[in-house]
């Protein structure tokens, strides 16, 4: 099923930024880090106090792990229906449009299995192995049991919504069309694994270095964005602990350790994190898929194998090309 309409309207390792001349700017946000990068210099500090404001207020709308979060008024809500912001409403949208185009692998409401495996693993290092099967899962409600209409919106009591897997991905996207809008220049935006991109791009491209490939680079047309998905799973099957757990929809468990992490690139960040949540998800069929959808995108496996889908090397350079 292809994904490429996921365009927003309107704790990861940086990948690096390398072009010259532009400028750049990073800070922590959102229990990570952000950064922007603008083809004009002049225009830096606008552009770094735009995509700031818009980082904090999409954490206070939707980061669960906030006890200010306007996500906790559903909870108080015990069912009822509830009038959101717009940009909690825009976020919840992004999030239910990824969970119907990847069939469920994306999930909102996979909140309360996350608390659930999180409070197994207070010990992380004692977590069992990811894929290791109990009947005490918690279940998944399923995101169809979302309502929304406009700003009101209505989840079954006792559900809690995670929008971790896409609200950064989408806020990236709308904070790089907010500064390309203000001051008419190329720009970059990151927050963790997500790099979203608006407007011309410097004359070499934007060229992102991912944490854990020293020896290249990504390149990124302009316009088009990049999303890197962690299972927090090590060689050897073990997890690390500085990684949210991630929760397999369809059975509320930790989905079995295929793959460590994985990279795809799409023409939003939100698209582009789309597919690297769900093959973490989806195992080992997620590369036939991604395949088939013609994603460039890779994958490392728990045992560091790195396997390729789409024309990602088309989008490598390779540092002795720099």
């Amino acid at each position: 099923m292809a994904i490429t309409d996921l365009v927003a309207p309107g704790l990861l390792p940086m990948q690096r930024t390398r072009t010259s001349g532009a400028r750049s700017a990073s800070w922590p946000a959102w229990g990570t880090t952000a950064s922007v990068t603008v083809d004009d210099p002049a225009a830096l500090n606008v552009a770094r106090r735009i995509v700031a404001r818009q980082f904090a207020a999409a954490e206070k709308a939707a980061a669960r792990f906030r006890k200010d979060a306007e996500l906790h008024k559903l909870y108080r809500a015990a069912g009822r229906p509830v009038t959101i912001s717009p940009l909690l409403a825009e976020l919840v949208a992004a999030a239910l449009r990824v969970a119907e185009r990847t069939d469920g692998d994306v999930d909102p409401t996979v909140g309360a299995a996350m608390t659930w495996a999180d409070s197994r693993g207070r010990d992380r290092s004692a977590l069992p192995v990811c894929g290791s099967r109990t009947t005490r899962s918690r279940p998944v409600p399923g995101w169809e049991q979302v309502r929304l209409e406009g700003r009101k919106l209505q989840v079954p009591a006792g559900t809690t919504l995670d929008l971790s897997a896409t609200a950064k991905a989408a806020i990236c996207d709308r904070a790089a069309a907010r500064v390309h809008e203000r001051v008419d220049a190329g720009v970059l935006v990151q927050l963790g694994g997500n790099v979203a991109s608006a407007g011309p791009a410097p004359a070499e491209g934007w060229r992102v270095r991912i944490e854990d490939r020293p020896y290249g680079e990504v390149y990124l047309d302009p316009g088009s964005a990049l999303a890197t998905s962690r299972s927090g799973v090590r060689p050897g099957h073990r997890r690390d602990p500085r990684v949210s757990q991630l929760i397999d929809p369809h059975t509320g468990e930790l989905p079995l350790p295929v793959w460590r992490m994985v990279s795809a690139i799409g023409f939003s960040a939100l698209e582009a994190s789309a597919y690297t949540t769900a093959s973490l998800v989806r195992g080992t069929r997620a590369r036939t898929w991604l395949t088939q959808l013609w994603v460039p995108a890779r994958l490392v496996t728990t045992a560091e194998d790195e396997l390729l889908a789409g024309n990602w090397e088309a989008h490598t350079v390779a540092l002795k090309d720099l």
